[in-house]
């Protein structure tokens, strides 16, 4: 069901965008022109992405990251767009260092790369700290739908992760589908119970292992009742393509819990067998 909502949703979307570009097309706003007039088509510039979240740690090679920004058009030579650090929770020169605030796309290419150095060791305990960056560009070369700017979340290893980092309620990403809320609550010293993973309001018991930061689920476990079935979460095996009573997991991390090796299938009614394939669960706060 969720895989059928998907593909719908997906091609409505594309209906909607190629709308936006019709639009965008007979919309003399969003008309570049040469010397002589002429169309030269469709320009934009943006960052790859309007969020993004960097997680760091003491094991990293290298702390330097990059941030993309694209063009919808090539131009014949270099050209060059300035970014602009608009808000900060960090110390630009402590938690980070960005050695250059712009961008050169090479001569007949799309993309280019800003890089921005995390101060790994001037990073707090528990800090998380965020920055606001600007394309400085004219308004004509900003596509509304993308829009200018890019906010990215600095998360570190350095985080206590414990039963206070654990409980309570959560946001809950499949591979497929929307959002929706789960929650988590202790059991005992070692044990706690996710509620409504995959939205079918049902509990399942997890092993909790702080030293690990690794959470172990053991399937196959109900989830309920589903199209005149069963739903069943279980351990997916790779080698046999196919689901045992192996364990699952949730690997703890400052960018939330993630869950992994598992997937869905039905027991039962008319849809006996089904399979919903092998998934993986994100949870952020």
């Amino acid at each position: 069901m969720k895989r059928i909502a998907f593909i719908f949703t997906f091609a409505f979307a594309l209906l909607v965008v190629g709308c936006k570009i019709e639009k965008d097309i007979d919309n003399p706003a969003f008309k570049n022109k040469d010397g002589n007039g002429e169309i030269k088509g469709l320009e934009f510039v943006h960052f790859s992405a309007a969020k993004e979240s960097w997680l760091v740690t003491k094991d990293d090679e290298s702390f330097e990251h990059n941030v993309v920004v694209g063009s919808t058009y090539a131009h014949g030579e270099d050209v060059t767009y300035n970014i602009s650090l608009d808000k900060t929770n960090g110390t630009e020169g402590k938690e980070f260092s960005i050695p250059v605030k712009s961008v050169t796309i090479k001569a007949g290419e799309y993309s280019a790369a800003m890089p921005i150095t995390i101060n790994y060791d001037n990073i707090e305990k528990d800090q998380t700290f965020y920055m606001e960056l600007s394309l400085a560009v004219d308004d004509a070369l900003i596509n509304p739908v993308y829009g200018r700017k890019a906010v990215i979340t600095v998360l570190s290893d350095k985080i206590t992760i414990d039963w206070g980092w654990l409980l309570g309620n959560w946001t809950a990403q499949d591979l497929e589908g929307d959002p929706y809320t789960m929650s988590v609550a202790q059991v005992d010293e070692t044990t706690a119970t996710f509620t409504n993973i995959w939205g079918m309001e049902s509990d399942m018991t997890g092993t909790v292992d702080f030293d690990k930061n690794l959470i172990t689920f053991q399937g196959p476990i109900n989830l309920g009742e589903l199209y005149g079935g069963n739903l069943m979460i279980a351990h997916y095996n790779e080698e046999i393509e196919d689901y045992d009573d192996g364990v699952f997991y949730g690997e703890m991390s400052a960018l939330g819990i993630r869950i992994f090796g598992h997937g869905y299938y039905l027991v039962g009614g008319s849809y006996d067998g089904y399979d919903f394939g092998e998934d993986i669960t994100m949870m952020t706060r």
